[in-house]
């Protein structure tokens, strides 16, 4: 089993592209809303997979005449017209790095990660960098998210300073706000050139004035939030392992502070959130695992208690890359061109998905109990969708689908391999690992089971079974999907129709991309339905979302650039080295 790693990058992403695709199969007449998917625009300059500013892809699912339209359109950030500045002397600046590029004028914003629905408005969004909004009607690119010195900045780096935030802000239908986080950095004492450590300001939007902020009091994260996590009652703030240090932004080849081994998560009561006040406490708890996404309920029960599910992965780090002088961990042979820069993104682990129990009251916050979901054969946990119609239900979600990446052995390089060959949430030992590759797979895993139970099934069948694959285990206790060969579920994304809706799902295989639609009460059958798409190809891509309906944008929000960056130039650098408080948290934007 191999995988053509040509076909993760599109180097036409930066075409606009408007085109009627052939339904293959059952696809619902009444099948109805729109998706968005987000992919980064690959150019054959940049570095890594992840790349260059985002590129929306909207799918209209309403058939007409037995074809489904597709709508691409590339964003219109500053990055493309740094890239086009910076290509003469692009070999002697530092290297790319993730989340974003580092610039002569600054630090290039993206937006090519996720995105959010805010009541009919679409915001695409980065781990770094400001957010942007696009018309989802058509997919004109409208305007960056605050000025420069409305955001809390985490390098004053020029005209573009850094701003690191989440790619997975919330917005909350009931209160009308969007919710995420920014971080402020500063060096780690003794270790310059490893990580940076970041205090934590909560930040709210309504949509149409200026940026508000609170500084979570005695917190500091080592890595990234990457995720918002919000309840009714909560605002939780991960510390995750993405980790940007002053070696990653300089092109230095220094190896960073290994991360926390456990998923630290730190709380904060949304009711503290007052608007004169400048600071709020927040409670930390740790759970085992290295997590990366979470799917949690918004409803908490009568005693205060709320579940959370953490999509985990060992021998992972999205912020570390193939290079020009890695080679394939288990060959020795050195990679070819088309592989640099493809992220450590599988695994040589099986994927945990992680059942978690919070209980929260006023003045305390613990986990109540965990439950981990563990098949030996599915390797490398990938991007997770569920019902949207369960996230504000009293009884919260039933179930997650998880799809994975599969264990491909000529994607782990040696300093991957190196890196997490002794790491305490490994799973399997060396001589347990597989001598084959493993394949893709799309699972459906309820909610209400328990987790640990449903692991030691998988394993006993394995035990009884030898001869059987080892990712067909539990074919009688669990719905879901092997890929065939040579392909990978990307991304995948919850349609809400009828009672149990579909997944639309974009798979990289030997044809470049295609979109299989699956029935999501019976994944096993396999696709429902596929698009036909002989001459389209976008890439790897990321995060989606689900649109009921689109209309032009109504709203008159809007942000100056070049304001924009006079203002950051003259404040930002005075704000960040004076760290006036009053002056961020509580300014006002005219």
């Amino acid at each position: 089993m191999s995988v053509d790693v040509n076909e993760f990058r599109n180097f036409t992403n930066s075409s606009n592209l408007c085109e009627d695709l052939q339904i293959e199969g059952d696809w619902a007449d009444n099948l109805a809303g729109h998706i968005f998917i987000v992919a980064p625009c690959h150019r054959p300059t940049d570095r890594h997979l992840f790349a260059g500013e985002g590129v929306i892809i909207r799918w209209d699912l309403q058939p007409q005449e037995g074809k489904i339209r597709v709508q691409r359109q590339k964003l219109n950030t500053w990055d493309s017209f740094w890239h086009s500045i910076q290509s003469p002397i692009s070999e002697i600046l530092p290297e790319a790095f993730f989340p974003a590029r580092l610039g002569l004028i600054g630090v290039a914003e993206i937006a090519n990660t996720g995105m959010v629905n805010m009541d009919g408005r679409l915001i695409l969004t980065a781990d770094a960098g400001r957010y942007w909004e696009v018309d989802p009607l058509s997919l004109e690119t409208i305007t960056p998210i605050g000025y420069f010195d409305e955001h809390i900045i985490s390098i004053p780096l020029s005209l573009f300073p850094l701003v690191a935030n989440t790619a997975h802000p919330f917005y909350d239908d009931n209160t009308q706000e969007l919710i995420t986080c920014e971080l402020k950095s500063t060096l780690r004492p003794g270790k310059l050139f490893t990580d940076m450590l970041s205090a934590v300001y909560i930040t709210r939007w309504d949509g149409e004035g200026s940026l508000k902020h609170w500084e979570l009091e005695g917190t500091v994260l080592d890595g990234s939030p990457h995720t918002a996590i919000v309840t009714e009652e909560l605002i939780m703030i991960p510390d995750m392992p993405f980790q940007i240090g002053m070696a990653t932004l300089l092109g230095i080849k220094v190896a960073p502070q290994q991360t926390y081994p456990k998923t630290q998560v730190y709380l904060v009561n949304r009711q503290d959130l007052k608007p004169d006040l400048e600071s709020v406490p927040s409670r930390l708890i740790t759970f085992e695992g290295d997590s990366y996404h979470f799917l949690c309920d918004y409803k908490h029960d009568s005693n205060g208690k709320v579940n959370l599910v953490a999509v985990q992965q060992a021998t992972i780090s999205v912020s570390e890359a193939i290079k020009p002088y890695d080679v394939k961990h288990f060959s020795g042979d050195r990679y070819p061109q088309e592989y640099h820069g493809i992220p450590w993104m599988f695994a040589f682990d099986p994927g945990v998905l992680r059942k978690v129990v919070i209980q929260n009251d006023a003045k305390h916050a613990q986990v109540i109990s965990q439950e981990a979901f563990i098949h030996p054969g599915w390797f490398s946990t990938m991007l997770h969708t569920a019902d949207p119609r369960e996230l504000f239900a009293p009884q919260g979600y039933s179930a997650i689908y998880q799809a994975y990446g599969g264990y491909h052995q000529d994607l782990i390089c040696r300093r991957q391999y190196l890196s997490f060959r002794d790491h305490e949430n490994r799973i399997l030992t060396d001589e347990q690992l597989s001598q084959q590759d493993l394949p893709s797979v799309l699972a459906k895993i309820p909610l209400d089971q328990n987790w640990a139970e449903l692991t030691q099934q998988i394993k006993t069948e394995q035990e009884k079974n030898p001869d059987t694959p080892v990712f067909n285990l539990g074919k009688e206790l669990i719905d879901f999907y092997v890929c065939p060969d040579e392909h990978i579920f990307d991304s995948i994304q919850f349609v809400p129709q009828d009672k149990h809706g579909y997944i639309f799902t974009t798979i990289l295989g030997p044809q470049g991309t295609q979109v299989w639609l699956f029935a999501a009460d019976n994944l096993s059958q396999g696709p429902v339905a596929k698009l036909k798409m002989p001459s389209i190809n976008f890439g790897f891509t990321l995060h989606s979302d689900y649109f009921e309906q689109v209309s032009p944008r109504k709203s008159h929000y809007n942000v100056d650039r070049w304001q924009s960056a006079v203002r950051s130039a003259l404040r930002v650098p005075y704000e960040f080295l004076v760290n006036r408080p009053t002056d961020i948290l509580n300014r006002k934007v005219h």
